[in-house]
């Protein structure tokens, strides 16, 4: 009886194993989706929004992550997808699943949804965050054999691993400086840093590491504290000008019960079997049962037949067979294991070697003196550690920003963090450096103020490209000269200054007489160059008060603060006198006139717009009359109606 039970038992197992597993073997049943109460204007924003980006983090075990096929995986991709069925929405995942990569294009919107985002006050400005739907803590990972680190404190001075970019590492480093980093690309290589005793500790979510010790078969790893409970929690983050979608992704998270999303949490945590194939693993199982199920048998008929167990020799010889193959597989995982930790070796060097030429570090004492920085500033700068040591404040520039350190060392003693700052200083050459700096203040066990912990990013080139664009943004490219832009905010200025001191200013209207012939007939470069001449001569005749902008083509707009129109006269005479000097370009000579129309605030109007409008009727009839120089008159808008009605 007692063998076909056992028989029985072990074929039930058997046929389970080869199934896929015991608990497939029950009827999945389908339940309705809930009901989620939509708005009539949220349905009409699904219906014009049919293509919805979402990206997900692809190395957030057990949360987000690609398996060994490339494909997505984990709690999130399996909340989202619910999510999308409720709502009926298909939702389009972003290829890149690099967080770094990914978080850029959402916040250029190319990417619409983050499935999982810790909400931040710094990432308000881009994106609006459900309530948090993943709950993580922090736990510090260690040698089963090592039992120097019991709680968080015991990190001073450890090597601990790091994914760079990660929200919690600032924290960290903030929090213990004398911690040393070890920055990795993934959760698992911190965690193989540990193993292989490159690391004291890592620093990771409790359920990722219960996910990687289990698929990877990191035996000889425990958590051996808690560094932070349930502050990294996961919202969904989405782009800041959809909020309405933010507001239904909430809605379908509110429809997902406790013991659903328990079920969810389930199929990941703990009960993930190791990365191998499943096919031999179930084989391994399957023989192990065997070969148990076949002691249970002999067992038994020892106690009937009181005689002496043997295995057979092709028992044995099965066994040794799925022992040799088990021994090749955990060959092939410790080769694949080393190739990964030098592939992690490699990528860390090509980051330090890329940071010391945008990055170095500093240290100072409670009385602001530097006791350390980092060699990479003889690389950004050309000074060594020493002479910038001694005589930093020999190379700062007088720009007034530059005081912003000593003020920034007096509130790290005060324990207040201010936001990064920025410097300017020469290098080694005397040339020009735009730096930002970030301060922390350091403490001691017994909470003192003991120094300050620098990081300094070398943004130059940043700096020079903003600048470029605020040039390009307010004056003309070809002349140098004030444009359209600039030139409307100058003069709304300057009438909100004449307003307040009750005086008077002119504006000048000018067209260069006879530029388009030599334009067409000697080529536009000729013409360039006759307007960056025209150009210069007009503000060396002007007073630096004044200002010259070209608005469009050969014609120009000045601008005479505190200037009347007795005062207007003799500038506008001036200006054409000098624009009537020859024109020289090669070997040819020519010469230009020019027609200027002025118009004065408040005597003809006080507004802007209208200004610039009143001086054009005035330097048309200057031009029509050939007269020069002409001051706006109410008979002009008479003479400029009668040449529009004959020209229509």
């Amino acid at each position: 009886m007692h063998y076909f039970i056992l028989l029985f038992f072990s074929l039930f197992l058997l046929n389970a194993a080869s199934a896929g597993g015991l608990e497939d073997a029950l009827p999945a049943m389908d339940k309705p989706e809930p009901a989620i109460q939509l708005t009539a204007k949220e349905r009409a924003w699904l219906a014009n929004h049919k293509k919805i980006v979402i990206a997900f983090d692809g190395a957030l075990p057990p949360y987000s992550f690609l398996n060994d096929a490339g494909r997505l995986e984990g709690i999130a991709v399996e909340v989202m997808n619910t999510l999308g069925r409720r709502l009926g929405v298909q939702f389009e995942t972003y290829p890149n699943t690099s967080w770094n990569k990914l978080y850029e294009a959402a916040a250029e919107h190319k990417v619409d949804v983050v499935a999982t985002m810790v909400n931040r006050p710094d990432r308000s400005r881009w994106f609006i965050f459900t309530k948090p739907y993943l709950m993580k803590s922090l736990v510090i990972i260690t040698r089963r054999d090592d039992d120097r680190i019991k709680n968080r404190t015991d990190l001073a001075g450890k090597t601990v691993t790091m994914i760079k970019g990660y929200q919690y590492v600032e924290q960290v480093i903030g929090e213990f400086p004398s911690v040393i980093p070890y920055f990795v690309d993934s959760m698992l290589d911190g965690l193989n840093a540990v193993s292989t005793e490159n690391a004291d500790a890592a620093i990771t979510f409790m359920a990722t590491a219960s996910y990687l010790q289990t698929k990877y078969l990191l035996a000889n790893m425990k958590v051996a504290a808690f560094y932070d409970r349930n502050n990294f929690n996961e919202s969904i983050a989405v782009r800041k000008d959809w909020p309405i979608l933010a507001t239904m992704l909430q809605k379908a998270l509110n429809t997902i019960s406790e013991k659903e999303m328990q079920a969810i949490y389930a199929q990941w945590v703990p009960s993930i079997q190791p990365s191998f194939d499943k096919a031999l693993i179930w084989k391994i199982v399957a023989a192990f049962v065997f070969v148990l199920l076949l002691l249970l048998l002999w067992i038994v008929r020892v106690r009937r037949i009181n005689s002496k167990i043997k295995l057979s020799k092709t028992e044995v010889q099965a066994t040794n067979k799925v022992l040799k193959a088990l021994q090749s597989d955990l060959e092939h995982l410790v080769l694949k294991r080393t190739a990964e930790l030098n592939s992690s070796e490699h990528k860390f060097r090509s980051l330090v070697e890329n940071l010391r030429n945008e990055y170095f570090f500093y240290q100072r004492d409670s009385e602001g003196l530097f006791t350390y920085i980092s060699p990479s500033i003889n690389n950004i700068l050309g000074y060594t550690a020493n002479s910038f040591m001694a005589h930093y404040r020999e190379y700062l520039t007088d720009n007034p920003l530059n005081p912003k350190i000593d003020e920034s060392a007096r509130q790290c003693a005060k324990g207040i963090t201010l936001p990064p700052y920025q410097v300017e200083v020469y290098d080694a050459h005397r040339n020009i450096h735009w730096l930002e700096v970030k301060d922390t203040p350091v403490y001691d066990e017994h909470g003192n103020f003991i120094g300050i912990d620098g990081f300094v990013h070398d943004i130059t080139a940043r700096k020079q490209a903003d600048d470029r664009l605020i040039r390009l943004s307010y004056y003309d490219e070809l002349t140098g000269l004030a444009n359209r832009r600039l030139l409307a905010d100058r003069l709304q200025h300057a009438i909100n200054m004449a307003h307040r001191t009750h005086l008077s200013l002119s504006l000048f209207y000018l067209d260069l007489d006879r530029f388009k012939p030599v334009n067409d007939n000697m080529g536009h470069a000729v013409g360039d160059e006759v307007l960056k001449e025209a150009a210069r001569r007009l503000v060396f005749t002007l007073r630096d008060s004044d200002m010259a902008a070209r608005f469009g083509g050969d014609e120009f707009i000045l601008l005479l603060p505190e200037t009347d129109a007795r005062g207007a006269a003799p500038v506008a005479k001036k200006i054409l006198k000098k624009l009537r000097e020859p024109y020289i370009y090669e070997e040819t000579s020519f010469t230009l006139g020019a027609s200027i129309g002025i118009a004065v605030y408040p005597q003809d109007t006080s507004n802007g717009e209208n200004l610039i409008h009143l001086a054009d009727l005035a330097m048309y009839h200057a031009k029509q009359q050939q007269l020069g120089l002409s001051f706006y008159s109410e008979s002009m808008q008479s003479e400029n109606l009668k040449n529009t009605m004959r020209k229509g």
